[in-house]
């Protein structure tokens, strides 16, 4: 029996005597202590918040890598949605995905409608193997050929085409897919669908050895995640309050859109603080938002509370300036964003297709007495 064919025989007896289910299980248990390192927010909400966290990065781990892990029949999913949230996922934005395999070739055919924004990266690694989503190539819906009735193809693979192309490389295993609103409750996502060009009549009945590969994929992907965005939340607190640029390059390295430009950080507010965030003007630009995150790098709810601005939600002042307030309680001034019930957590500033980067404007905080902005709210009404 040669190597290949022993390890396939042990991966099937691992399925047999549920041990690749018990070792899924452990790893669960041993992540599930980051929840409890020193630094990480400690109230009964936090915690809570944590762990359901991990319930979410269990659920989406299983969907990528168990439910919708065939290239040969892929299908378009939420890894993050408003429910399963990552990494200060965007409340603007509906991701999708689907894995693929860079040795075939792909086609989606789509219908543009009115979203506002929308982008194609392919992507290689993920969170799980090294704690990166590398892009190896990135199509900006700007530069979609569509047709008058808004219907599109793109082309997806190795090699060049005419018309939309999204390249992959060898190292390719996934696309990921931005739909980004300028309104939400006004706009209409693309619709898409993708399709293997070589793909068989059906798919394979379930192999015992390929569950068992991508059991243990979901745990990895789970137990990296996790980890990856702990350490962010640790790191964010060494300036916290305030908004610095973030390592571009780092930000690409785990899946960032090339056309968005981003500042992450940490907030912490007592009851009767509020912190400003302003931006001194807004430069050329297609988008830019603000958003509150938990500590586990989690929106706040946004379908039930306003944690989050954009270029089109907030309301600017006469010069073009923009102040955007966080506190825990509406001081009755514009653009207040509320905490959602938190005392601190995460946060997030993108500039999206700047015109210019070398005359970017850098958002500015400080901290405040809520008092004192209720009573300039009441002077300036006088």
């Amino acid at each position: 029996m040669d190597s290949q064919t022993k390890a396939k025989t042990a991966l099937e007896r691992s399925v047999a005597d549920g041990s690749s289910w018990e070792a899924f299980c452990d790893q669960l248990r041993a992540t599930g202590r980051q929840v409890q390192r020193a630094e990480a927010a400690s109230s009964p909400l936090d915690q809570a918040e944590g762990y359901r966290y991990l319930a979410r990065i269990a659920r989406t781990a299983l969907e990528t890598f168990v439910e919708f892990n065939d290239p040969e029949f892929p299908v378009i999913y939420r890894p993050s949605d408003e429910i399963i949230k990552i990494g200060g996922d965007n409340p603007d934005n509906c991701y999708q995905k689907c894995v693929v395999d860079a040795k075939r070739e792909y086609r989606i055919r789509g219908r543009r409608n009115t979203v506002y924004y929308l982008s194609f990266i392919s992507q290689g690694n993920n969170y799980g193997k090294d704690g990166t989503m590398l892009c190896t190539g990135f199509l900006d819906g700007n530069d979609l050929e569509v047709e008058a009735d808004g219907r599109f193809e793109i082309h997806i693979g190795c090699e060049r085409r005419s018309g939309n192309w999204l390249p992959l490389t060898e190292q390719s295993q996934a696309l990921l897919i931005r739909q980004t609103f300028a309104y939400r409750d006004r706009e209409q996502l693309a619709d898409l669908e993708i399709e293997c060009l070589d793909a068989g009549a059906a798919p394979a009945p379930l192999e015992a050895a390929q569950f068992a590969r991508n059991l243990a994929a979901a745990g990895q992907f789970f137990d990296g995640t996790v980890r990856l965005f702990c350490d962010w939340s640790a790191h964010y607190q060494e300036h916290r309050n305030q908004l610095p640029l973030a390592d571009q390059e780092l930000c690409q390295r785990v899946g960032g859109d090339p056309n968005i430009l981003y500042y992450n950080s940490y907030w912490q507010l007592a009851p009767d603080e509020a912190l400003v965030v302003e931006l001194d003007s807004v430069p050329d630009c297609e988008y830019w938002n603000f958003q509150l995150c938990n500590y586990w790098l989690e929106s706040l709810d946004y379908r039930y509370y306003r944690i989050h601005l954009n270029k089109f939600t907030a309301t600017a002042n006469a010069d073009g300036s923009v102040r955007i307030v966080v506190a825990h309680r509406d001081p009755g001034v514009a653009n207040w964003l509320s905490t959602a019930g938190h005392d601190c957590g995460t946060m997030l500033f993108r500039w999206v297709g700047l015109a210019d980067r070398e005359g970017i404007v850098h958002p500015q905080t400080r901290v405040v007495a809520v008092d004192s902005l209720a009573a300039s709210a009441v002077a300036t009404d006088q």
